[in-house]
Order: structure tokens, then C-alpha cells, then sequence
């Protein structure tokens, strides 16, 4: 298996003729890396060393065990026990990582990208337990998710009620001699998108 800031420290094992896939040259190679571990630690878990070296030893583990597995030799329990796995964890891990499942690599949107703007009524960062969010999707008549159909009843909920607040027809104006634009579908020219002319006798 390779791990990528490992490759350095595995090829100057193997150049000095000690095995660059055994488990215990890893785990010890890992300490030596050409990055050094504090680095990676501030990176990506705010300077604290021990969430990476657990798991840089995992993968080690992984492609240690991996190996003799690959090679028909036999398999050694204690290299996953070692970084607190089971010989079956140690499979799914590589399942996972290495002969993944298109569905399971990947997060594949489930409708077609014309149709994405539609699925913003069921998004909500907020749905936490006791969050403002906590309201359920938003109203599929809400006008700011999804174009609105005129005269089509609106659902109720906590997301749609300021914003539908001062609902009214996309192809009026909100009040007299003006338009909400955020209720406009982008199609065509509404009364109130522009002043009327001056000899209309209609105020400006």
C-alpha cells in the first residue's frame, strides 16, 4: 500500500537492506518522516500529535498486513492489534480504501444538475437538536429556493416565514409603482421593474 509522506523514509529502509514493509520499520519510520509529525499535526488536528500518529500507524499496519496477505504468506494478528484492530477491521479498512464501491468512494448527487436548485428546500445547516433549524425542510412554495407557481398553496414552516412574509404574484408588483425582486422568476418584464413613463400621469 502506499502512503504518500512515507515513501522517502520506506525506499532509504530499503536501501540500506532492511525490509521497508515490515510493520516495526514502519511504525519506527514514521517517527523519522521527511515531514515531520508536529508539522502534519498542525495541519490538520490543531498541533495535537497523537490523532495522526495513530493514524499513519494504521495505514502502516494496513499495508504491512496487506502484504503478506497479497504474497499468500501467513497473515500476523498481532499487526493490527498492535494499532488496536481486529484482522477483520483491517480487511474493511482496505475494502474501503482501496476497492471501494463507486457509492461508497464517492457522495453521487441523487438528481440531475438542472433540477439542483429545486433541492435547497431540503438543506437546512441548522437542523440540530433544539437549533432554529429544527422545523423541518423548508416550504417547496418557498421563493427563494424554487420558482413559485401563482395561485399554489404554501406550506407552514419555521424557514418559510420570514421570507414568504411579505409574499405576493411574481408577475406584480409588491406595492404600487415597485417590484420584489427576490420574487421575480428571471422571466420576462414586470410592472414595477421600471418607472413609468413620465407622461403616463402614473407617479414615478
Amino acid at each position: 500500500w502506499y502512503i504518500p509522506p512515507l515513501s522517502p523514509v520506506s525506499d532509504a529502509l530499503k536501501e540500506t537492506g532492511h525490509d521497508a514493509e515490515d510493520a516495526g520499520n514502519l511504525f519506527g519510520a514514521l517517527r523519522s518522516l521527511r515531514i515531520p509529525i508536529e508539522y502534519l499535526a498542525e495541519l490538520f488536528t490543531a498541533g495535537d500529535v497523537a490523532p495522526v500518529l495513530r493514524s499513519l500507524d494504521t495505514l502502516a499496519a494496513m499495508r504491512s498486513y496487506m502484504r503478506d496477505r497479497n504474497l499468500g504468506n501467513e497473515t500476523r494478528p498481532e499487526i493490527p492489534q498492535a494499532v488496536g484492530l481486529s484482522e477483520d477491521l483491517i480487511l474493511e479498512l482496505y475494502r474501503l480504501l482501496a476497492v471501494a464501491k463507486y457509492e461508497d468512494r464517492y457522495v453521487i448527487p441523487k438528481a440531475h444538475v438542472e433540477s439542483a436548485r429545486d433541492l435547497e428546500d431540503f438543506a437546512c445547516s441548522l437542523d440540530t437538536d433544539g437549533g432554529p433549524g429544527m422545523g423541518g425542510a423548508r416550504s417547496t412554495g418557498d421563493v427563494l429556493a424554487t420558482e413559485r407557481i401563482p395561485g399554489t398553496p404554501i406550506d407552514a414552516t419555521v424557514e418559510s416565514f420570514h421570507s414568504l412574509k411579505n409574499l405576493t404574484d411574481p408577475t406584480e408588483p409588491s406595492t404600487s409603482g415597485r417590484m420584489n425582486l427576490l420574487n421575480w422568476n428571471g422571466k420576462g418584464i414586470t410592472n414595477g421593474m421600471f418607472p413609468p413613463p413620465a407622461d403616463s400621469g402614473s407617479p414615478a
